[in-house]
């Protein structure tokens, strides 16, 4: 496959414009004999700096960065030691450089970021002018970062915010991730009720933007999933929180969950099912614009709220054996409030379909019984079977 050649300048692809930079007086040539050579190299190396551009190499997770002319490699051990080959890689004169992603054992190299975006491989190269890197010198350009992750995945640190048709699928996770082997999954969230949970009035809470930020300010989260409200319909939101989480690990996966419609049985069925599926089409945009926006980042959708418009159709053809009606606070219907909060059924329901969509559990051979006449477990396959593979999790 063909290497990737990007241009080089204070950001990727974007030349250095001259007049931002203050190159102040000629440097005058120091008088120095050959008794001094401790200094002479001292001096020689500050020319050099003073001539450079630095590119950055940076690591996340477990590799090293090789570079085809052997001058410019980044190892594992450099990049945690804070080695200068890595923390500065100075460029002086032409920079005309291919580097490429060595995995660790049991890890396998994701991406570039910053660089080299669309690369179908795990090279990135370089070809820029000297009369470029000479515009930049002084400067330091945004990082070529190599993203490597484990091949088997043992549990996310994940981060959820959201609302109260969101919330007690957050609280299932812990049970079922360890329940289904994923022994690392960890958990922080956010809650807010109603239209306070969607993304965009999340952000401007302060107390709970301070809340969240405080969670992704310590780099670790590598699962970040929100959902959705119509009272805050634009991306904005998105947006905000996707550039404050990979400004903190530039490989945090996220996904946007879709709850079910509001009022169940405020009229026919069949009218609340179709709605639905309509808004899931829909919202799968969502998706389409954050891809678009960061490409390479992982994204997804989480269909839960189908677990609703399914029960919702069982109960109305009669056929949903377990509840006794539609909307009850005695644990026996699929909404526990006329404004559709879930009840036991569409909780369990709903928590199989988050599992399989974040972890990829077959859940026709989960050790885990929901308790419940209908088969739960069926039904949420068949949920995730049916979805768009597109949306799902890479």
């Amino acid at each position: 496959m063909q290497a990737r050649h990007v241009s080089f300048g204070a950001e990727p692809d974007r030349p250095v414009e001259l007049g931002q930079i203050d190159r102040g007086k000629p440097m005058r040539a120091p008088s120095m004999t050959i008794r001094r050579p401790r200094l002479l190299l001292t001096l020689l190396a500050a020319v050099v700096v003073a001539a450079a551009c630095a590119h950055p190499i940076e690591i996340v997770g477990e590799g090293d960065v090789t570079s085809a002319s052997g001058t410019r490699d980044c190892t594992q051990a450099d990049h945690t030691a804070g080695s200068t080959n890595c923390t500065e890689n100075l460029i002086v004169g032409e920079y005309d450089e291919t580097y490429t992603g060595v995995a660790a054992p049991d890890w396998h190299f994701h991406r570039w970021v910053n660089y080299c975006t669309d690369a179908t491989d795990n090279t990135c190269s370089f070809q820029v002018e000297a009369d470029l890197v000479d515009a930049a010198r002084g400067l330091t350009v945004p990082p070529l970062v190599a993203i490597f992750r484990p091949d088997v995945a043992t549990g996310f640190d994940s981060l959820f915010i959201g609302h109260s048709f969101f919330r007690p699928f957050v609280q299932g996770m812990p049970f079922h991730a360890s329940n289904a082997g994923f022994s690392d999954h960890t958990q922080d969230d956010v809650f807010a009720g109603g239209a306070n949970g969607a993304p965009e009035a999340m952000w401007n809470n302060v107390a709970n933007r301070n809340e969240i930020q405080g969670v992704l300010d310590t780099g670790d989260v590598d699962l970040f999933g929100m959902t959705y409200h119509p009272t805050y319909p634009s991306m904005t939101g998105y947006y905000q929180w996707v550039d404050y989480a990979l400004e903190q690990n530039p490989d945090t996966r996220f996904f946007v969950a879709l709850p079910w419609g509001t009022n169940p049985g405020s009229g026919p069925a069949s009218e609340y099912i179709s709605n639905w599926h309509g808004n899931h089409t829909l919202f799968h945009g969502i998706i389409d614009d954050l891809r678009a926006e960061y490409p390479g980042v992982d994204f997804y959708s989480i269909p839960y709220g189908q677990a609703a418009v399914e029960l919702y159709e069982l109960y109305d053809a009669g056929q949903l054996p377990d509840v006794d009606t539609l909307v009850s606070e005695s644990g026996d219907a699929i909404f526990s409030d006329a404004f559709g909060h879930p009840d036991d059924i569409l909780v369990e329901l709903g928590r199989l379909v988050w599992l399989r969509a974040i972890y990829g559990v077959d859940l026709s051979t989960y050790n885990y019984d929901p308790g419940y006449t209908t088969d739960l477990i069926a039904i949420a396959d068949a949920i995730m079977d049916e979805h768009d593979p597109n949306y799902d999790a890479p």
